[in-house]
């Protein structure tokens, strides 16, 4: 039985521009940084959900094609004000008849994410 998603691994181009995306930007923590490894590799968190960004060069196909993240938070319009206020270039959240008030990023790397404050 599959209890939910434990982790998300992402192949990034500049572990330098993917930390300074998920933590400047979105304020998330950095739990390590090992640029000795092969492939050089960083873990971060925020709240439960954990991403480990694993340095590798970009292959012929561009990274985050067809791929979206959907990340809960508890007020989108409060994260959206947090987001500006840390520099990000994000538009107002929008309300989507699916149930959800959302604000959408992209990483460095084209990874989208949608950050949600589902209603009940």
């Amino acid at each position: 039985m599959i209890t939910g998603l434990d982790l998300l691994f992402l192949e990034v181009n500049s572990l330098e521009e993917s930390l300074g995306f998920y933590e400047g930007v979105l304020g998330m923590e950095v739990e390590s940084v090992n640029t000795d490894s092969d492939p050089p590799m960083a873990k971060v968190r925020g709240g439960q959900l954990r991403i480990t960004l694993a340095q590798h060069l970009e292959t012929m196909l561009r990274r985050g094609r067809g791929v979206h993240f959907f990340a809960g938070v508890e007020d989108v319009d409060r994260f959206y004000d947090e987001l500006i206020a840390r520099g990000a270039d994000v538009q107002p959240p929008v309300d989507e008849g699916w149930g959800g008030r959302f604000v959408t990023l992209e990483d460095p790397d084209k990874y989208r994410f949608f950050f949600v404050t589902w209603k009940g």
